[in-house]
This record gives C-alpha cells, structure tokens and sequence, in this order.
C-alpha cells in the first residue's frame, strides 16, 4: 500500500514539473514574438517618420497599413488594455486589422513631444518628438489558457519634422 501511495505522489510531482516546464515555454515563445512585433513596429514608424494616430488602414501605403499586414502575417493575435498606464501619456490603440480601439487593442502608440530649452534651438531641426510602442504577451498554458497578460514597451528615436 506504501508503494502505490509513493508512486502516486511521484507521478503528481513529474505532472506539476511537466507543466511549469510547458508554461515556461509557452511563455518564453510568446514573449520571444512580442519583441519582435514590437521592434517591426519602431521600425515601421521610423521608416514612415510617425504614424497617424487618429487615422486608420484604408488600404493605402501608410505605417498603420503596413504594421497591421505584419500583424496578420505573423499571426500575432494578443490584444490587451492601454489606457491605464498612469504615466501621464495617452496612448492610441489599434486593431490588428488597423482600426482605432479603447480596448482589446494589438498595439498601442503614444507621440511624445521634445521641448528643447537650448539658446541654439533655433539652429537644430524641428523635433516631432518620439513614439512609446506597447505590446502585449502572455502566459498561455494548454490546460489553463490565458493566465496573465504582459506588456512590452519601447521607444523609437526622436523624429524631426521635414
């Protein structure tokens, strides 16, 4: 009876270690495709020098065109929430197919401006600012489904104005 008992316990024990294992590495591929969705998007943006944040895809060759055919080619589908960032920015929110939400969102980008302070800002270029990128990933077990949602952030370089 003591063996059946002991066997018993060590099966649950390799169960439980079999699924961290899987949630670790579900969790690690999800995070893995999140930086590379967010670094296309930076790209994009800078590429196209901004995005227009009240705008949306209407089949021509803006950024927001552009970042959502990427997003339906890499079959990147987490959504998640970006109005309660509580850094004083506002972010804009987008569908994976390029259309402006407030919630379940693909993406969501803020513009940031620069103000310079300098004697010589009339000699620099016209500063747009930059743009604050977030994306979402999260913990997908098989057994469990989604567990936690994360969110990634990044920066792109300052843009100037033509």
């Amino acid at each position: 009876m003591r063996e059946a008992i002991g066997g018993t316990w060590l099966f649950q024990i390799v169960i439980v270690f079999v699924l961290l294992f899987a949630g670790f590495m579900c969790l690690t591929i999800n995070q893995s495709k999140a930086f590379n969705v967010k670094d296309r998007i930076i790209q994009t943006i800078q590429t196209h020098n901004g995005i227009d944040l009240n705008g949306r895809c209407n089949n021509d060759n803006s950024a927001i065109c552009e970042i959502s055919k990427y997003l339906i080619d890499s079959s990147y589908r987490t959504t998640g929430s970006c109005n309660n960032e509580g850094d004083g920015v506002v972010y804009h929110g987008f569908t994976r197919d390029g259309r402006p939400t407030d919630h379940d969102a693909a993406f969501c980008v803020a513009r940031i401006g620069i103000t310079n302070n300098s004697s010589f800002a009339s000699e620099l270029p016209t500063s747009v600012g930059y743009y604050r990128v977030i994306v979402f990933y999260q913990l997908d077990l098989p057994i469990f489904n989604d567990l936690f949602n994360f969110k990634i952030k990044g920066d792109t370089k300052t843009i100037y104005a033509n």
